[in-house]
């Protein structure tokens, strides 16, 4: 495994901080540990993730002798922006969410448009949803402290102030979030998905600004069901679809789906399950597409239409004669035979 196949393993860009790849490590351990993940390629993925962040780790220690010739693999955005310094600003904000693929977008790639909001709190009042001021309360007077009159006015009461809770200062709306202590940020980002992700994959989108916010997003990859083709757990892309019993017994060509669109593929009544190379789910992540498998199940039709027995009559009739004047046909032998003996059971017994 080189360092590019290893940040693509992890779904991170080779900008990404130690803190954040040994972030982004540990979540995926805990998504695919065959103790907690019970999928069929739940080892097989675990190996790979290790590996990989082995990998990097070796290479950032100095024990590593990988090169990066491309900054931006690994992520699948096209903006670079993302700082090697770990993100300790107050306004660099991941957002994680999740996002669904057709199989035919995970095994060809994409590129999708993504919008939505980020909320945060206000930094400007620190979540509270207003500002204290210089001057003192105007309704304590500083003191934090009001009167209320108890047993008809012969007692008095002191009440924590509402309007500062009581320290005795100054508080206003925050203008900045009116009032509400949290902010909502909208983004727009025109995210590319590499061919070749899969159900569980998440993918590193560099940080980019909006309304004043760094907002990195953390997308976890979702695969669509499909009606027609199917993944298996070795990676193989599959399809089982029915054909004419007919046109399988004699070879005709048929249309197949495939990630591309549809294809001529010729049938052959001495095979069920055809290969057609290259035309599959990548092997890895942006890497060369695999093999795809089309099953075919034969169907004939009831035997119950007069048109149809008669027809079929005219076939075995015809054949028959055909392979009967071939003396190289097994068929033409085996009944010049069966007609031998039987002509020698018709003669009359002679007595010796």
């Amino acid at each position: 495994m080189d360092t590019q196949e290893a940040y693509e393993e992890l779904g991170v860009d080779p900008s990404v901080s130690d803190a954040e790849l040994k972030a982004t490590w540990r979540r995926l351990v805990a998504a695919w540990h065959p103790d907690r993940n019970a999928t069929a390629g739940a080892d097989w993925r675990m190996q790979h993730i290790n590996k990989a962040y082995q990998h990097i780790r070796q290479l950032r220690d100095g024990d590593g002798d990988g090169t990066d010739e491309d900054a931006s693999n690994g992520a699948p955005a096209a903006s670079s922006r993302a700082s090697t310094a770990p993100e300790s600003d107050a306004s660099k904000k991941t957002h994680a969410r999740k996002v669904r693929l057709s199989l035919e977008d995970a095994i060809l790639g994409c590129t999708r448009t993504l919008r939505g909001h980020f909320t945060h709190t206000c930094s400007a009042c620190v979540g509270k949803g207003q500002r204290v001021l210089a001057q003192a309360c105007a309704t304590c007077r500083g003191s934090g402290a009001v009167r209320r009159a108890a047993l008809f006015g012969w007692l008095w009461n002191a009440e924590s102030c509402a309007d500062c809770g009581g320290d005795g200062r100054q508080r206003e709306s925050c203008d900045v979030c009116n009032g509400s202590g949290e902010l909502a940020v909208a983004y727009r980002r025109r995210v590319r998905f590499p061919a070749g992700v899969r159900d569980g994959h998440v993918l590193s989108v560099p940080t980019s600004r909006h309304g004043g916010m760094e907002i990195r997003l953390e997308l976890e990859v979702e695969i669509e069901p499909h009606p027609l083709f199917a993944l298996d757990s070795e990676g193989l892309l599959r399809c089982e679809m029915p054909v004419n019993g007919y046109a399988w017994m004699s070879g005709s060509w048929v249309e197949v789906p495939t990630p591309n669109g549809l294809q001529q593929m010729r049938l052959n009544r001495d095979a069920l399950a055809y290969r057609l190379n290259g035309q599959g789910f990548p092997v890895t992540l942006r890497g060369p597409r695999g093999d795809y498998i089309v099953k075919v199940t034969p169907v004939f039709p009831a035997q119950d239409d007069p048109e149809q027995e008669a027809l079929l009559e005219q076939l075995i009739a015809s054949s028959t004669r055909a392979v009967e004047a071939d003396r190289s046909q097994p068929l033409g032998q085996w009944q010049r035979r069966l007609k031998r003996w039987n002509s020698k059971q018709k003669e009359p017994a002679r007595d010796d």
